[in-house]
């Protein structure tokens, strides 16, 4: 993946975050609760997906340091820190590549 479409991929999922807090009403207790529990779920089909490549193979060891960089940073909830975190993974896996 080019570094650049990494910026722009990072850029369009923190903005439409970002400009949905900004300009949307906040959601009633009851629905907020279900959004709560949603985004784990969705995290962990994609990475289970992004984690086997084809044929059921282990993905490349940049990809598996990305996600075990963005995976340590998790508990601070927040989405520009995991993605920070999983650019350095990234870049450690690269490395030791």
């Amino acid at each position: 993946m080019r570094p650049l479409l990494l910026v722009v991929v990072a850029l369009v999922t923190y903005g439409s975050r970002a400009a949905a807090v900004v300009f949307l009403p906040r959601p009633g207790p009851r629905f907020e609760t279900i959004l709560s529990r949603i985004p784990a779920a969705i995290f962990a089909g994609l990475a289970t997906s992004t984690l086997l490549g084809d044929g059921g193979a282990l993905a490349a060891p940049p990809v598996l340091g990305a996600a075990a960089g963005a995976l340590l940073v998790t508990p601070a909830r927040s989405l520009l820190v995991c993605l920070v975190g999983g650019a350095i993974g990234y870049a450690a896996g690269a490395l030791l590549a």
